[in-house]
């Protein structure tokens, strides 16, 4: 199902449903088989990531920290003579607050964020399915957000913008490679933009252009002109074109 490029160390995954049974697959699929689902029959996979586990329980830490706290007093409120009710009202308490945690995770577990060869898609909700994408030719922003306790963890936040102000896809949190996934967009938005070269970097005069045909920078008796503002000669080496 996978095949990695060398190249760009991108693993690439086709489309096309996972070999499980169509019920199993229809009651009950996997995050993988629901993004799958949304592709197009010639669509593929570039990089797919999900929320890092590492950023839910730091996140979780204050209702972990309950579980335990709780169960402590219900063990020792009962050593100490508490009885059934203690016992009781201890499990109650342990049980909402881990059903919550459950359902985070379910819904952590369920959200994937895809690069594709064509758009970049969330998809994400367990009992209500939610689908969000973007196509590359609509992406003008990228933010990469990292926090202290992100960067010892491994896990970072990248904020896509779009033309489209409506577009679900904007928060892309925790992921697990970050670095990797950001690298990835701007280089499909790259791909898909192009680059902008002044065109005094361009290789059209062959008198200036560099060893291979790369980009050529004026020589000593050129100068950098911007339209509307006056003509800046290039310095010599060392020298400052602003100065007296």
């Amino acid at each position: 199902m996978r095949s990695s490029s060398r190249a760009s160390g991108i693993t690439r995954r086709p489309a096309g449903p996972a070999r499980r049974h169509p019920f199993l697959s229809r009651i009950l699929p996997t995050p993988d088989e629901v993004l799958q689902s949304y592709l197009t029959h010639d669509e593929i996979f570039i990089l797919v990531d999900e929320p890092a586990t590492s950023a839910f329980l730091l996140e979780a830490s204050n209702e972990i920290l309950i579980i335990v706290v709780i169960a402590l007093v219900t063990g020792f409120a009962v050593g100490q003579g508490g009885g059934a009710f203690a016992a009781i009202l201890g499990l109650i308490v342990i049980s909402v607050v881990t059903s919550i945690l459950v359902v985070r995770r379910l819904q952590a577990w369920y959200t994937r964020y895809a690069l594709t060869d064509f758009r970049l898609i969330r998809s994400w909700g367990v009992l209500k399915r939610q689908l969000a994408w973007i196509p590359w030719s609509k992406v003008t922003d990228v933010l990469l957000v990292q926090t202290l306790a992100g960067r010892i963890l491994g896990y970072a936040t990248v904020r896509i913008e779009s033309a489209n102000e409506a577009s679900g896809f904007k928060a892309v949190t925790d992921l697990r490679d970050p670095h990797r996934f950001h690298r990835v967009v701007t280089e499909m938005v790259q791909a898909k933009q192009g680059k902008t070269v002044p065109p005094w970097m361009k290789p059209d005069n062959p008198s200036g252009s560099s060893v291979g045909g790369g980009p050529r920078r004026p020589g000593p008796d050129e100068a950098v002109t911007v339209p509307g503002l006056p003509a800046i000669p290039l310095p010599d080496d060392g020298g400052d074109p602003f100065a007296d």
